[in-house]
C-alpha cells in the first residue's frame, strides 16, 4: 500500500472541514460551534453525533467512537488508511500521486527546527523595533498602538547586510534552515558569505490558524522599488494558501458572519483598530481559488473590499471571476464599494467606523456586481453592443462549474438580459405614476424600499409598523388593509389580529391607543419583534413617526408602490410563463392581467 507524507496530510487537513467531510454521510444541524446528528454507527432517534471542525474531531457518545476525518472514512466506509488518504486527497483537489513517499530509505521531516527559527527571529525583530527611529516614525505615521503591536508581533528588521545571520550563528542556530524559509540568503558573488533576506524593513508576522508563526512579509522603509516582499514558499509556509491574520480574525468568533477581505497588511492593522476584527488578506498577491476556499471554511459568504482605485477595482474584477469558476450552494462573496481612490485607511481617516459599516451592509452580491461591473465596461446604446454584453454575460456563467448555481444564474442574468431586450426602465416604469400625487420623498429616498421589486418583506413590514405605530390609519384604510396579499406568512396572524381589532373598536378614537402593548398581550410578541427590527425602525422612522399629514401621505404612496410592484411581478410571472408554455392559456393570462395592469394605472 502506498506510504503519505506528513506535509500531504497536513495539507488535506487544512482544506477540509470535518463537517464538510462527514455531511457528505450525515445530516447534520449547526448548534453554536458544532454540528449535531444521528450516529452513524448505532441506531437511535435523538442525535448524540458531534462534529467541531476547530478541534478537528467528531465524537458519537453513544458509541464512544471519536477521531477525525481519516478515522471517520475507516470506521464508517471501511477504507483502509491511505484508501481514506486517497478519497479525501482527491476531495480536497489534490493529486493523491504528489503525496506518495517513493524513497524506501525515506525519513518523515521534523519542522520543529524551522518554527524554533521563525520565533527567534520574530524576537530579534521585535527588539529592532524599539531601536529604530525610522520603524517608530513609521508606526507613528500610521497610527499603529501598542496594543496592536503586541497582538500582530510587528517588528523591524534591522538595516544591516547580515545582522540576523550573525545573530542566529550567536545563537546556534542551524543557518542551512533559516536559508530553507527564506530569512536568510546565500550570496552569489562571494563564497560562504550570507546576507538577511528582510534590510530595512517593517516586519509583519505572518501566522497560521492556530497563531504559529510560518513566515513574515516586509514593507520597505526606504526608497526600494518593491514595496512589499514575503518569504519564500517553505516545507511549513505556503504562500498562496495563507490568509493574513486569520488566526485574530476568527478568535472571537470561529464562525463569522462578515469576513473582510482587503488587500494587505496594512488595510488589515487599521480595520482591526477601528473594531473590524473579522479581517484578513492574501499576502501580496492576486487572492487564490485556494485562500478563497480557506476563506469559506469560516464564512460562507464573505466580504471583498479593495481599493477604490482603478487597480483595486480590477482586483475586484478577477475576484468575481475567481468566485464564479468556485461557486457552491450556500457559497459566494460580496463585494464593498469603497469611493473612487479611497483605501480603507484613506477613508476611516476622514469618516467614522460607523460610516463604513454603512457600506458593508450595502456591498453588492455577486451576481449584482457583475452584472454593474460589464455594463458599466462599455456603451451598450447600439443593438450591435447589446448583443456583444449579452455574449459576455452568457460566457461568464459557463465558468461556473456547479451546474445548480449555474442554472440560477442563468435564470438572474437571463431575467435581467430580457429586461434590457424589452427596453424596461425602472425610473419610468409605473411603479412611481400613481394617482394619488406621487410616491413622498422619504419613500423614494429609501433604495431598499424600491429594490424589493421581488421580494416585498421590508414594504409589508414597514406597512404594519405604521398601523401599529399610528393606529389612527386603521379604520381609514381598513378596506386596502383587507385587500393587500403579504407574501410573508409569518405576518398573516399579525394581520388578522389588526382587523379582528378594528371590527370590535371602529367607533372608538385610536390616535392615543397603545396598539403595540395590546398585540403582546393578544399572544403576538413574537410578530411583534419580527417586524420591529430596531435598524428598520431607525431607517424609517420619518415614515413611521413624523405628523399625522406626513404619516399618512406616506402610508398612502407605500400601498400604492406595494400594489403596484407585485402587479409588475404578476406580470412577469405570467410573462415567464408565456415564453415558456406559449399556449393559448398562457397568453390569455398573460393579457388578462396585462390590461389590469393598464387599467390601474
Amino acid at each position: 500500500m502506498p506510504r503519505y507524507s506528513k506535509e500531504f496530510i497536513a495539507e488535506i487537513k487544512s482544506r477540509l472541514r470535518v463537517s464538510e467531510v462527514v455531511g457528505k454521510f450525515v445530516k447534520l444541524t449547526q448548534r453554536g460551534n458544532e454540528y449535531i446528528g444521528l450516529s452513524p454507527f448505532k441506531n437511535e432517534k435523538t442525535p448524540s453525533f458531534t462534529v467541531n471542525d476547530e478541534k478537528e474531531f467528531y465524537h458519537c457518545f453513544s458509541s464512544a467512537e471519536h477521531g477525525d476525518i481519516f478515522s471517520f472514512l475507516m470506521k464508517h466506509k471501511n477504507m483502509s488508511y491511505p484508501e481514506s488518504i486517497e478519497y479525501l486527497g482527491r476531495q480536497a483537489g489534490m493529486d493523491p500521486e504528489r503525496g506518495i513517499i517513493r524513497d524506501a530509505n525515506y525519513v518523515e521531516k521534523d519542522f520543529s527546527s524551522l518554527k524554533k527559527i521563525l520565533n527567534e527571529a520574530n524576537n530579534y525583530f521585535r527588539d529592532q523595533l524599539n531601536r529604530s527611529n525610522e520603524a517608530q516614525r513609521y508606526i507613528e505615521k500610521r497610527s499603529i498602538d501598542e496594543k496592536t503591536i503586541k497582538e500582530f508581533d510587528l517588528g523591524y528588521s534591522g538595516s544591516g547586510y547580515n545582522n540576523l545571520y550573525n545573530y542566529f550563528k550567536s545563537k546556534g542556530m542551524n543557518i542551512e534552515d533559516a536559508i530553507s524559509i527564506g530569512l536568510i540568503k546565500k550570496s552569489t558573488k562571494k563564497e560562504g558569505e550570507y546576507y538577511d533576506f528582510f534590510r530595512n524593513r517593517f516586519m509583519f508576522a505572518i501566522k497560521d490558524y492556530k497563531s504559529n508563526i510560518i513566515a513574515f512579509g516586509g514593507r520597505a522603509l526606504d526608497n526600494s522599488s518593491i514595496k512589499y516582499i514575503n518569504s519564500s514558499d517553505s516545507p511549513i509556509f505556503k504562500k498562496s494558501f495563507q490568509l493574513y491574520n486569520l488566526n485574530l480574525a476568527i478568535n472571537e468568533n470561529r464562525r463569522p458572519k462578515d469576513l473582510i477581505i482587503v488587500e494587505g497588511y496594512m488595510d488589515v492593522i487599521t480595520l482591526y483598530q477601528n473594531n473590524f476584527k473579522a479581517i484578513v488578506a492574501p499576502l501580496g498577491t492576486a487572492l487564490t481559488s485556494y485562500q478563497l476556499e480557506r476563506a469559506w471554511k469560516v464564512c460562507e459568504n464573505p466580504i471583498i473590499m479593495f481599493d477604490g482605485d482603478e487597480a483595486g477595482q480590477k482586483a475586484a474584477q478577477r475576484v468575481s471571476t475567481l468566485a464564479l469558476n468556485n461557486l457552491l450552494p450556500d457559497h459566494s462573496v460580496r463585494f464593498c464599494l469603497l469611493p473612487k481612490d479611497y483605501d480603507p485607511d484613506d477613508y476611516l481617516k476622514r469618516n467614522s467606523s460607523a460610516n463604513l459599516q454603512s457600506i458593508i451592509d450595502n456591498s453588492l452580491s455577486l451576481s449584482e456586481f457583475i452584472w454593474m461591473s460589464e455594463l458599466n465596461k462599455e456603451d451598450i446604446s447600439t443593438p450591435e453592443k447589446k448583443a456583444g454584453f449579452e455574449k459576455r454575460i452568457k460566457s461568464l456563467t459557463e465558468k461556473i462549474n456547479n451546474k445548480i448555481v449555474r442554472a440560477y444564474y442563468a435564470k438572474f442574468f437571463g431575467d435581467k438580459i430580457r429586461d434590457l431586450k424589452f427596453g424596461k426602465d425602472f425610473s419610468k416604469s409605473s411603479k412611481f405614476n400613481f394617482k394619488k400625487g406621487g410616491v413622498s420623498q422619504e419613500i423614494l429616498a429609501s433604495d431598499r424600499v424600491q429594490e424589493q421589486s421581488h421580494d416585498s418583506a421590508v414594504r409589508e413590514k414597514i406597512i404594519l409598523i405604521s398601523l401599529v405605530e399610528n393606529p389612527f390609519l386603521i379604520p381609514r384604510y381598513l378596506e386596502d388593509l383587507g385587500k393587500i396579499r403579504f407574501n410573508d406568512l409569518n405576518l398573516l396572524s399579525l394581520v388578522s389580529e389588526i382587523l379582528e381589532f378594528s371590527a370590535s373598536n371602529g367607533d372608538k378614537e385610536l390616535e392615543n391607543f397603545d396598539l403595540k402593548s395590546y398585540l403582546i398581550k393578544r399572544g403576538l410578541n413574537r410578530e411583534i419583534k419580527y417586524i420591529f427590527q430596531p435598524k428598520l425602525v431607525s431607517t424609517y422612522s420619518s415614515i413611521i413617526n413624523n405628523s399625522r399629514e406626513k404619516v399618512e401621505k406616506s402610508f398612502t404612496s407605500l400601498l400604492d408602490l406595494h400594489n403596484s410592484l407585485l402587479a409588475e411581478s404578476d406580470l412577469d410571472i405570467a410573462f415567464n410563463d408565456l415564453e415558456e408554455k406559449m399556449d393559448e392559456k398562457s397568453f390569455e393570462n398573460f393579457m388578462r392581467i396585462k390590461i389590469e395592469s393598464i387599467n390601474k394605472n
